[in-house]
């Protein structure tokens, strides 16, 4: 009987935090005597993820579409105004839904569509009660909405942190094929004195760069001055390649090399590493136990994705189109320039993945896309994990 009770599935920590949030939610807004706690418990319902990195992203995402929701809601809240009749509302809902969606489509912000559309209703039909303004009722739904995202940011922040996983290999346990696309609009961006750098990628997803807490890093940066130093990683290789410009890098004691488009450079990470020139490059950081690649990808070629590798691909151009093949089922991707698709599995027992490099103009020549993978070295796996 015990036995049977352990294989009995259990609820999840995503489970736990959510009821949590929710909770803190109805306790909050009853002790202030303040209605509206149903939005605001919705909201942690869309808002709670598995990760912190996640929750941040979505937790921006939801907010902004929250104020641009309560915007377009209050536009058409003010012009029923002067006409309540259900004709007029029935219109600025229809026109206000298919306007948002396009707007946010085109400035791919596809993240904010849905709680922001949610926003933009409650607030277009108006407060409950003749004496509240529309101004004031969309404030009340707005602030709301804030603070289901601010309650399911802090207690998937600060509660049940998901404690840092190593990649795992093929298991039964895990899907077998899994991929996410990202947008460049959706990397961690940070300005310093000479530039910025985009965090495209890192593992595991919950560490933080200056930690030095994690295992692989996929990052863009563009050099803006005319010279600098390069930022230390002690314990990390990193793999550069120059995507446009020219640099001159010194490692101090150790080699200097002058960089073109597409061409490479490997270093370590806590070499006194220093430049001439600007130019945009890739770079992958990777500690000891694992071994990366940049590899440059052309029109027409065709690779299999082994078990166990981290896999992922960036555009070089517009037009990119990805084609996974496996078991007769095919899975497509067209890319713009700078979009990036992560592969999280990779293998199907003998039968692996095969990914086709294609491109919407046929006779292109030049490079596509450019391969990023990371792979953990043999004696790290035990019986397909880490």
């Amino acid at each position: 009987m015990r036995e049977k009770l352990r294989k009995l599935p259990y609820p999840g920590l995503r489970n736990i935090k959510t009821a949590i949030a929710a909770t803190f939610c109805v306790v909050l807004y009853t002790l202030i005597g303040r209605p509206g706690v149903a939005l605001a418990c919705i909201t942690v319902f869309i808002c709670m993820q598995e990760s912190v990195d996640k929750a941040l992203r979505v937790s921006v995402d939801r907010g902004l579409g929250t104020l641009l929701g309560g915007a377009f809601g209050l536009g058409a809240a003010m012009l029923l105004v002067y006409d309540q009749s259900l004709l007029v509302l029935a219109a600025l809902i229809f026109v206000g839904i298919v306007l948002f969606i396009f707007l946010f489509a085109l400035f791919k912000m596809e993240g904010t569509i849905a709680i922001g559309l949610a926003t933009f209703v409650i607030v277009t039909i108006g407060p409950e009660f003749a004496e509240i303004t529309p101004l004031s009722h969309a404030i009340v739904r707005v602030t709301d909405t804030m603070v289901g995202i601010v309650v399911a940011f802090l207690v998937n922040a600060l509660l049940f942190r998901p404690r840092p996983e190593r990649f795992r290999g093929h298991t039964a346990a895990n899907p077998v094929f899994h991929y996410e696309r990202r947008k460049s609009s959706h990397y961690k961006t940070v300005k310093w004195d000479g530039g910025y750098t985009w965090e495209m990628y890192i593992y595991p997803e919950d560490a933080i760069d200056e930690n030095l807490d994690f295992d692989f890093r996929a990052a863009l940066t563009m050099r803006l001055t005319e010279s600098g130093v390069y930022r230390k990683f002690p314990g990390y290789k990193r793999q550069v390649m120059l995507l446009d410009g020219d640099l001159h890098v010194t490692h101090r004691d150790h080699h200097d090399i002058i960089l073109g488009q597409y061409e490479q450079d490997v270093s370590m990470g806590d070499w006194a590493s220093e430049y001439v020139g600007k130019g945009t490059e890739l770079s992958l950081l990777t500690r000891d136990q694992c071994a990366g690649e940049l590899k440059l990808l052309y029109c027409g070629d065709k690779l299999e994705l082994d078990n166990g590798q981290f896999t992922s691909f960036y555009s070089l151009t517009d037009g990119a189109k990805l084609r996974f093949t496996n078991q007769g089922k095919v899975y497509k991707e067209e890319l713009a320039r700078g979009d990036y698709v992560i592969v999280s599995w990779f293998q199907n027992g003998e039968d692996p993945y095969t990914v086709e490099i294609r491109h919407r103009e046929k006779e292109t020549t030049g490079p596509v896309a450019l391969m990023i993978s990371c792979r953990y070295r043999e004696e790290d796996f035990v019986s397909g994990e880490r």
